[in-house]
């Protein structure tokens, strides 16, 4: 017998999510919830162009040398993969963290990659900084957390703004328990989704 959340996406089609916030807002926390909640699939760009590397695919090869010096991959490369992942993704997705900048807002657009929610991590700057500096790496500097929190309010901030003016947007403030900010972007995702 059928449960119920398989005859919701046999009525309404796939559910697809993105999941943005800053440095240390939880996405890759959350998505997790999502996935298991929604039983769809996690895409997350770094783990799609590490397994390349390690398969050593002729894609793999491109980027190992840009990914050791700590360059990007190049967008058209990071795009095929993860339209590549979607398709093969028949309940939907969470997109995490992707798309970074408006390129890539762009890019998603002309490859048809759809997604029914956005749902925007708002976490202070001084919860980030407290997060990431009880991580203890040694990359997590005050410094270098500005650095990146300045990165990202440069970079995803526009698609951030962009994404606001369109349906199936969401803001949460991702600053309470795990498991309580869980339930509230589970509950929004499904009044958004199923209205």
């Amino acid at each position: 017998m059928k449960g119920f959340r398989d005859f919701i996406f046999e009525q309404i089609g796939r559910m697809r999510i993105i999941i943005l916030g800053g440095p240390g807002s939880g996405k890759s926390t959350y998505a997790e919830y999502l996935i298991k909640h929604f039983d769809i699939t996690h895409i997350y760009p770094g783990d799609l162009l590490r397994k390349e590397v390690e398969k050593k695919s002729e894609i793999g090869l491109q980027i190992k040398d840009l990914m050791t010096t700590g360059q990007f991959a190049p967008n058209e490369i990071v795009l095929e993969l993860i339209k590549s992942k979607v398709e093969q993704s028949p309940k939907g997705y969470v997109l995490d963290g992707w798309p970074r900048y408006m390129q890539q807002v762009e890019d998603m657009q002309k490859a048809e990659i759809g997604y029914d929610c956005a749902v925007f991590l708002n976490v202070s700057r001084e919860e980030i900084m407290r997060r990431l500096l009880a991580r203890g790496r040694a990359d997590d500097t005050k410094e270098i957390i500005n650095d990146r929190i300045a990165l990202y309010k440069k970079e995803t901030g526009p698609v951030v703004e962009y994404l606001r003016d369109k349906p199936g947007f969401i803001e949460i403030k991702a600053e309470g328990e795990p498991e309580t900010v869980a339930k509230e972007i589970i509950k929004s995702i499904e009044d958004k989704k199923y209205d």
